[in-house]
């Protein structure tokens, strides 16, 4: 049972490598944007272009920092298999930007950007970048190299927010005194352009910085290894792919079928995406749980044990994932003052987007088991069915009954992946989840909820609403408390 110890401190590092960073990034991208661009269609049009960039990216990767994981956990040569994952990497991403450099103007024009292929050049470099990068961030984990890992996770946003600032608010200031030569930086008509060009900036310092990662040892190829780890990453491109759709692609499916034209379709996707960007505070935690999950899970499959282990996990995962749903939902009277006032329309839908992303995390647990057997054609398809449901409720009810749709979608798509994560297990890799216990919090947390809301249509002042949602905080803590003594015993929560 230290295994399960052993993952929860490597979840709260991993958590610290993802947790902060993203904490930074939230100052810039969304409490600092959603003030510096009144314009929701600004904010739309970031999302737009980041939800594109995140599915070339994992075509780019190829899931080889997964493969590099399973095969490195397996093969008694690690760095034989990390050079044979990574010399047709650095291929692909030369080859990408070439062509990406050759069609700028036909794909700007594709997008709906016409007369900006400066959007395609940059985007091209900054994924080439990032995707030249993605394998040593993963032998970082997998070398148990967490605090290298959270260094440069750290460095990548520390450089973004410098340049952001640097380019929208120092060289203001400093010309505004009187220090013309910094109008010299400031050649880009869009003030949006430059959060981009930070992020291009950023991604090509962090490839500097890490190439002796990528050359630390010997280049090696091995023809065989690499056929046996495309036929295991190939479905979890797929996987990756439809994950990507299903969370980043609500943006680009507003934008054609909200029934609006295009820009007024930005405009009311920036909204939606601010409310979408609370509840990632949830996603956070799934994040960090899956970084450390993972290569835990690889690296101790042999153990007898292992089964009961993945039960216990996924039942820690549900009683705190539950907590930071109402901790959100419950405060979202303060939280949502990192919005600006135009991005505050769509907080109605935060509860359906909170419990997609609890639905999310148990996917992860429930389906880590195609990876352990090499099943994972399983998980691609799995993963086309959920977006199928993600893109027949958007392009059915977006125009009925607006950005709402893109909720539901996520609710609907998470449930159903989560569930069939659960069912197919069943059959290859059984493993005991407490499920009656995992439902009580589920269904403990929608109750605690719906009393909340019923609450907030008291219209009670601010200071009464806080207090009853903290006692209701407070309930669900005592029957944690009651009921899992043992269980946070395990987890070095209670002596």
């Amino acid at each position: 049972m230290s295994l399960l110890r052993q993952l929860a401190g490597e979840t709260v590092v991993y958590g610290m490598s993802h947790i902060l960073p993203r904490i930074l990034h939230y100052i810039i991208f969304t409490i600092y944007l959603t003030r510096s661009f009144p314009d929701t269609a600004d904010y739309g049009i970031y999302n737009d272009l980041y939800a594109y960039s995140s599915i070339i990216l994992i075509l780019l990767i190829y899931r080889m920092d997964t493969a590099y994981f399973r095969f490195s956990s397996r093969e008694k040569d690690a760095q034989r298999v990390f050079s044979t994952a990574l010399i047709p990497l650095l291929v692909l991403g030369i080859l990408f930007l070439g062509t990406v450099l050759v069609a700028k103007d036909s794909v700007a024009a594709l997008l709906g950007y016409a007369g900006q292929s400066h959007y395609v050049i940059w985007f091209g470099f900054i994924m080439m970048f990032d995707a030249f990068v993605a394998l040593p961030f993963a032998r970082f984990r997998m070398e148990n190299r967490p605090y290298r890992f959270l260094f440069f996770r750290l460095l990548n946003v520390g450089l973004t927010i410098f340049f952001v600032f640097f380019f929208l608010e120092l060289c203001p200031w400093l010309i505004s005194r009187g220090w013309e030569s910094a109008d010299q930086f400031l050649i880009l008509e869009n003030r949006l352009d430059y959060v981009f060009l930070s992020n291009l900036l950023a991604s090509g310092l962090i490839f500097l910085f890490m190439l002796p990662e990528l050359v630390r040892d010997s280049f090696q190829f091995d023809l065989g290894l690499w056929k046996k780890m495309m036929v295991y990453s190939l479905p979890l491109v797929v996987v990756g792919i439809a994950g990507s759709f299903n969370q980043s692609f609500a943006t680009p499916l507003q934008k054609y079928f909200l029934g609006d034209d295009i820009m007024t379709n930005l405009a009311n996707a920036g909204v939606y995406n601010a409310t979408f960007k609370i509840a990632l505070l949830l996603n956070l935690s799934v994040i960090a749980f899956n970084y450390a999950a993972e290569p835990f899970f690889f690296k101790n499959f042999a153990g007898r044990d292992n089964k009961e282990i993945y039960g216990l996990v996924a039942l820690a995962f549900t009683i705190i994932g539950c907590f930071v749903l109402l901790g959100i939902y419950l405060y979202i009277d303060i939280i949502q003052l990192i919005l600006g006032s135009n991005y505050r329309e769509a907080l109605y839908l935060l509860p359906i987007l909170l419990f997609a992303y609890l639905f999310l995390g148990l996917y992860y647990n429930f389906s880590i088991w195609y990876k352990l057997v090499d099943k994972t054609i399983i998980g691609s398809y799995i993963s086309i069915i959920g977006a199928l449901i993600t893109l027949v409720i958007s392009i059915v009810f977006l125009a009925k009954i607006g950005y709402a749709a893109s909720a539901w979608a996520a609710l609907g798509c998470y449930a159903f992946m989560a569930m069939a994560g659960l069912l197919t297990g069943r059959k290859y890799y059984p493993i005991l989840y407490p499920l009656r216990k995992i439902a009580s919090y589920i269904c403990l947390t929608v109750f605690i909820v719906a009393i909340s809301y019923g609450i907030a249509d008291l219209e009670l002042g601010l200071a009464p609403r806080l207090v009853l949602n903290s006692f209701l905080l407070l309930v669900y803590g005592i029957v944690v408390y009651y009921f899992e003594k043992r269980l946070l015993k395990e987890l070095g929560l209670k002596q």
